[in-house]
């Protein structure tokens, strides 16, 4: 029983004394229903201020809390904000070195082929047509417009990097080269990029490449038989064995 209510039914307690001295039985029937409506109206008036009054602290505390949240938020989103202005700066000077290294990247690889392509010349003479149609290859790439700079660096690597895998093995192909005695049939025999050995099938042409003159030179005939040697190895049909060759020989 609230305290409200307590206090107006010892008033009402007072009221009824009173009027019964003075009052008729009807007359004081009426008037104490009227009371007690009266008072039941007030009781009611009073639980619903309460019902109100507790529903506000309700509310009050819930806007108090979404305000803190809300302020934790906006302390949040400052650091979000911030942090992704750092990287949208970053991002804009990624952007410029790259363009700046675009700028210089493209003429490095123009000059990298050219460089590529002297050093192909200046070579020793072995498969020509091989090579040569990889740096047409690659100067198309070079040349296209609508291939990238990482497509175009990646062919230019894969180019030098077969280039470099040369000095690394040896081998034997078969070609004509032009000899003294005009145009013969030989089988070369490569040692990396060191020496370039020729030898024709009867064995009565045997030489090696001058790369001060950059001609065709022979050897004395009894080489012939080193080089057939290191000629079956490079093919695997003889097991490796220490080979007597005249390795940067320059005069017959």
């Amino acid at each position: 029983m609230s305290k409200l209510f307590i206090i107006h039914y010892s008033l009402f307690i007072v009221f009824l004394s009173h009027v019964c001295a003075e009052t008729p039985p009807d007359a004081l029937q009426e008037k104490i229903e009227n009371a007690i409506r009266s008072e039941q109206n007030s009781q009611k008036q009073a639980d619903a201020w309460a019902d109100e009054r507790a529903r506000l602290l309700n509310e009050i505390r819930d806007q108090k809390t979404l305000g803190r949240w809300l302020k934790h938020q906006k302390t949040k989103y400052q650091t979000y904000i911030r942090k992704q202005e750092e990287t949208l700066q970053e991002l804009e000077r990624r952007k410029a070195e790259t363009q700046r290294m675009k700028m210089s990247l493209e003429p490095f690889l123009d000059d990298t082929f050219v460089r590529l392509k002297d050093f192909v010349e200046q070579d020793l003479p072995f498969l020509p047509e091989e090579r040569q149609k990889r740096l047409g290859f690659l100067k198309d790439a070079l040349d296209d417009y609508h291939l990238g700079l990482p497509e175009k660096t990646k062919r230019l690597l894969e180019a030098l990097q077969v280039e470099a895998g040369y000095g690394e093995t040896i081998e034997k192909t078969e070609t004509t080269i032009d000899l003294e005695n005009g145009p013969t049939q030989v089988s070369l025999l490569r040692l990396g990029r060191v020496a370039l050995f020729y030898l024709s099938p009867d064995g009565q042409h045997v030489g090696c490449f001058n790369s001060q003159k950059r001609a065709w030179e022979p050897l004395p005939s009894d080489h012939a038989q080193e080089i057939s040697r290191a000629l079956e190895i490079a093919e695997k049909r003889r097991t490796p064995v220490l080979l007597d060759l005249p390795i940067g020989r320059t005069e017959p």
